[in-house]
């Protein structure tokens, strides 16, 4: 993905500004508490207008498809989304025939359960299969590890190193992860994207 000269504000708040930058798949882009990652994932996305400048996506993923039919976005608070609703209903909902990926059958995400009853970490694999599901091509993850504890933490890295290693996808967050050291790694820093420099 390249960004060229884009300036993103939300509200008073310049999260970007002028920013050129070159982002590889399976990239890390920090950012500090106050910074809203939402909208930065969803401006990378084009679900959020952005004030200047243009950011392009490799062509050849894309395919000349729109946005929506690329990009797939799960938001900081996935864990929050459908609450009380069984898993294979919410591919009613969805008007999505119900199906199980391999990714579902995997790590043993039962179909009749309700999305409660799942732990964080399942969560975040029922809307990756979603997105599959959906033909999405480049996943866009904000914050996904904030509400994990240290279970749901290695079955991430392991889940990143294994069954998505060939996947385009990039990780919005407030701090660096062990997990995470493999990856390209960026911050948002004085309005810019810029490689981010190990201490």
């Amino acid at each position: 993905m390249e960004l060229k000269n884009v300036t993103l504000k939300h509200h008073r708040q310049l999260i970007l500004h002028h920013c050129s930058v070159n982002l590889p798949s399976q990239s890390i882009i920090l950012a500090k508490n106050h910074i809203r990652t939402d909208i930065v994932a969803k401006a990378l996305a084009g679900f959020h207008p952005i004030d200047e400048g243009e950011i392009h996506f490799d062509e050849q993923a894309a395919k000349g498809k729109p946005n929506k039919t690329v990009f797939f976005v799960i938001p900081e608070n996935y864990h929050q989304l459908w609450r009380n609703y069984r898993l294979q209903d919410i591919s009613i909902w969805l008007n999505r025939p119900f199906q199980q990926s391999a990714l579902w059958k995997k790590y043993r995400l039962p179909s009749h359960a309700s999305i409660d009853s799942l732990t964080m970490f399942q969560r975040l694999i029922y809307l990756v299969s979603l997105g599959q599901s959906l033909n999405r091509t480049v996943f866009i993850f904000d914050q996904p590890t904030k509400h994990f504890d240290f279970e749901d933490l290695e079955h991430f890295y392991h889940f990143l190193r294994h069954d998505f290693v060939d996947a385009n996808y990039m990780i919005l967050s407030n701090r660096i992860e062990n997990g995470f050291t493999d990856l390209s790694i960026y911050q948002i820093h004085n309005a810019k994207l810029v490689a981010f420099e190990r201490r």
